[in-house]
């Protein structure tokens, strides 16, 4: 009840106008070292200095060095780090939230019909806490043929909001990336915004086509993200919930 009345739109623009103001140089290194320690953000993976992100937003959506995550041969990979929320097979058309508690993919990806194509597929949702690594990545080989902004809400997605907040991710703010695979099987990616990630970026544009470990998008803090793949040979199995993954690692078979 207390986040359904806390105008949390308004609260994440504020959040993320702060998390843009550029700090003093000298500050930039010690307050990042803090924020890595508090967080877990691994800081032996970045591509570039610390007194080089101008600000926190910058170090939210930092690159990695080109060896940090190495992209699997297997025909799916993960396509962030992060902790698994749910992964297994789809029932019907509904994905499950945590158990006993679900959603439509129609509501998810707000297309009856793309919803139907997706239908007895399989899913993986994956959390991003403020410590990952923020950059999303296609987690097979696609031409992208459709980018939609979903507009919506933004509630916290932290585990604790996923197990007490009814249809958390069909009632946040969305990116919504419509895959077309090389077997003509069609897949999604939803980037869903969250309480204080209100800036998303999208880094595609429709018409391309990536191969596995593409880059998506960026979130401004953490997130989640959810993948949903067309019935066929591959899938994604099912995987216990808080498994640790980690971007472009093999999705086992």
């Amino acid at each position: 009840m207390f986040f359904t009345l806390l105008p949390k739109v308004l609260l994440s623009r504020t959040t993320g106008m702060l998390v843009s103001l550029p700090l003093p140089t000298p500050l930039r290194a010690p307050f990042y070292r803090w924020f890595a320690r508090r967080y877990g953000a691994e800081l032996a993976d970045l591509n570039d200095p610390l007194s080089s992100f101008r600000s926190l937003q910058a170090f939210f959506q930092r690159a990695l060095n080109s060896g940090a995550r190495p992209i699997a041969t297997t025909p799916l990979v993960w396509p962030c780090d992060g902790r698994i929320v749910t992964s297994g097979p789809i029932g019907g058309d509904r994905i499950p939230q945590i158990k006993g508690n679900d959603y439509s993919v129609a509501d998810l990806v707000g297309d009856a019909n793309l919803a139907k194509a997706l239908a007895g597929g399989s899913q993986a949702t994956i959390y991003l806490a403020p410590g990952d690594y923020h950059r999303v990545h296609i987690p097979f080989a696609a031409n992208i043929e459709h980018v939609r902004a979903i507009r919506g809400t933004l509630f916290p997605v932290n585990p604790k909001a996923v197990a007490c907040i009814d249809r958390l991710f069909v009632r946040n703010s969305r990116h919504v990336f419509r895959c077309r695979l090389a077997d003509g099987r069609l897949a999604v990616v939803a980037m869903v915004g969250a309480f204080n990630v209100g800036d998303t970026r999208v880094s595609v544009q429709p018409g391309q086509t990536l191969i596995a470990g593409g880059e998506l998008g960026r979130f401004g803090f953490g997130s989640t993200a959810v993948v949903i793949l067309g019935k066929g040979i591959t899938e994604f199995p099912a995987v216990a919930p808080q498994t640790r993954v980690r971007m472009g690692g093999a999705v086992p078979n």
